[in-house]
């Protein structure tokens, strides 16, 4: 905020608000980079989250405080805030509902990496272009990228693979690859597919989305 020209004029406070919020912006384009948060929800925290403190600070400024003394209260004031609003999202985070998807909405094209697209068709029939599936014990590696055709199945839960969500059993007819469970996930507006391919810990996740 120091550093704009002095021919440009407004309340400090502003100026402070805008780079606070630029920063923000900064560091939610890096996460989106690098780690694919989504912007929708990094943006509002990290360009918000300096609001409070720079809106206090403009009004404490005028007290007979030292500016150590009035950038601590403001530090504290970011403090309160992250408690305030970090603990109640931190709880939120774990009642999260996966979307119910009904067969219809299943329905159709989903795309992910390498050029992957799984086709389900209402009859249950499934066409797979460049699409992982889980290999046999005796193979090298998780997963192969399978082409073909084969057979898909909306599943309450899995036993083979330990869980109780919602998903489509995929079933080839050709030899590459074995059935594979795509558990349903995301949101109601921009659903999922996924499969944890390998070890829990280590293993590689790949994501199918509708466009």
């Amino acid at each position: 905020a120091r550093l704009r020209p002095r021919a440009v004029r407004g309340p400090e406070w502003a100026w402070h608000l805008g780079g606070s919020a630029l920063i923000g912006t900064g560091w939610s384009a890096l996460g989106y980079a690098l780690w694919g948060w989504p912007v929708a929800d990094a943006l509002p925290w990290l360009a918000g989250v300096g609001a409070l403190p720079v809106l206090l600070l403009a009004r404490l400024r005028g007290r007979p405080w030292g500016s150590w003394g009035a950038w601590l209260r403001s530090a504290g004031a970011s403090f309160v805030l992250f408690v305030v609003c970090g603990v109640p999202a931190a709880s939120l985070a774990g009642h999260y509902h996966p979307p119910q998807l009904s067969e219809g909405q299943l329905v159709g094209d989903w795309r992910g990496a390498d050029g992957s697209v799984l086709r389900l068709a209402p009859d249950g029939h499934a066409e797979l272009n460049r699409v992982p599936a889980h290999n046999d014990v005796d193979e090298d590696g998780d997963f192969s990228l399978c082409d073909g055709t084969g057979t898909w199945t909306r599943e309450e839960g899995n036993d083979f693979q330990n869980t109780d969500r919602d998903g489509v059993l995929v079933h080839l007819d050709d030899e590459c690859g074995q059935e594979t469970y795509w558990t349903i996930g995301g949101t109601e507006l921009k659903p999922e597919l996924f499969v944890l391919f390998g070890d829990p810990d280590t293993g590689e996740l790949r994501i199918l989305t509708q466009p």
